[in-house]
């Protein structure tokens, strides 16, 4: 008997998915674990298996297609099987961005090889451009580089991809949640002073050598343990407090804000915190993200620190309570001892749900964390 294949739910907050490349062809054979199609989730491109072995009997979710978890795909059994007769699902009303008539493998091709998409002639259905249009027109040498302006003066790009679920998925916690902001000054002399201190030991002990970032990461957790209010979500009207504390880490990549998750960062040590954000972020940049690493995420670190960013109000990361944001490290007066003095300051804010949390357990979370930054030495503990 024929098996159904369905698309199935890649991560906790996936309601729908777009077919990105169909890897076996209409009447092929397949082996189960083979790899038979890409879909584009919420938060990346996931390349998904074969669950059993077959004849590829018939492919009903269109490519580029976008369908509700659930919905029927494709068939797989037996060779001259006969199917049932079952409607084929209709593509989600928002399958392609308005205007588009690129696919979407087509266009990351085509963006790996700085080409312009748009000027290929398509062979798909109605003229779209697919990934065999970019490779010939590569192969061939026809293919042209990106014209960067239009000749009106704009350049037009719909959202997709990546770009496209951010914005539906911050605009939506915007517009559910009532966002709170708070921040904090906080002088990071002593944390610039512990990282060089113990640099070159981590040089001769550990493949990585923590980062500022990492730093902040480390305090973050151990001070949430100690204000595990802010560790939580607001899920189906029900507030979701947390044990294990799984950071988001906030990582801007050429396609758009992703946020892998570090696990259990109150139990990790700091070269451990270090060495799992380098992973999380090559995995980023070389577009390998699963959707395990996106997976129950319970507070998110944002930092534009890097960017030259002073500080700024992060956006929720739904459905989580609270999110950090930090800022870059400069040099400003500061007053001690009744003296002034050049501190090392960034600015740190907690934007949270208020709807979940109120603004005095922020407060004690800022000003635990700013104590623990100030005097850092538990950190490499």
């Amino acid at each position: 008997m024929a098996t159904q294949f369905r698309l199935a739910a890649l991560g906790h907050t996936m309601e729908k998915g777009r077919v990105v490349e169909w890897h076996v062809g209409e009447g092929s054979n397949v082996a189960e674990g083979q790899l038979l199609v890409s879909i584009e989730t919420d938060k990346t491109v996931v390349e998904v298996e074969s669950p059993v072995a077959g004849v590829l009997l018939r492919i009903v979710g269109q490519t580029d297609g976008e369908y509700e978890v659930g919905a029927l795909l494709a068939w797989i059994g037996e060779a001259d099987e006969v199917l049932p007769e079952v409607e084929a699902p209709a593509p989600l009303a928002s399958s392609a961005p308005a205007g588009s008539r690129v696919t979407p493998v087509a266009r990351r091709l085509a963006d790996r090889h700085g080409v312009d998409a748009e000027a290929i002639i398509g062979t798909g259905p109605g003229g779209r451009v697919t990934k065999e249009d970019v490779q010939r027109a590569i192969d061939e040498g026809t293919a042209a580089p990106p014209t960067p302006v239009s000749d009106q003066g704009v350049e037009v790009t719909p959202l997709a991809g990546i770009r496209r679920t951010t914005a539906e998925r911050l605009g939506a916690s915007w517009a559910a949640a009532p966002h709170v902001t708070e921040g904090v000054d906080i002088n990071c002399g002593a944390l610039m002073a512990l990282r060089a201190q113990h640099e070159q030991g981590w040089r001769d002990t550990s493949d990585v050598v923590p980062s500022i970032n990492d730093l902040i990461l480390k305090a973050t957790a151990l001070t949430l343990k100690v204000h595990p209010r802010l560790n939580a979500a607001l899920i189906d009207n029900a507030v979701h407090q947390y044990s294990s504390i799984n950071l988001g880490v906030a990582i801007d990549i050429e396609a758009g804000l992703v946020v892998p998750v570090l696990r259990d960062a109150e139990k990790l040590s700091l070269t451990q915190i270090a060495a799992e954000v380098r992973r999380l972020a090559d995995k980023a940049r070389t577009g390998s993200l699963e959707p395990a690493d996106f997976q129950n995420g319970t507070f998110t670190v944002s930092n534009l620190g890097g960017l030259g960013v002073d500080w700024f109000t992060p956006v929720l990361n739904p459905p989580q309570a609270a999110i950090l944001g930090v800022g870059r490290i400069r040099f400003a007066p500061v007053v001690a001892g009744g003296e002034v003095e050049v501190g090392q300051i960034a600015t740190l804010v907690v934007t949270f749900d208020h709807r979940v949390i109120d603004g005095a357990p922020c407060a004690r979370f800022l000003t635990d964390l700013k104590a623990l930054i100030e005097s850092p030495e538990a950190l490499t503990t």
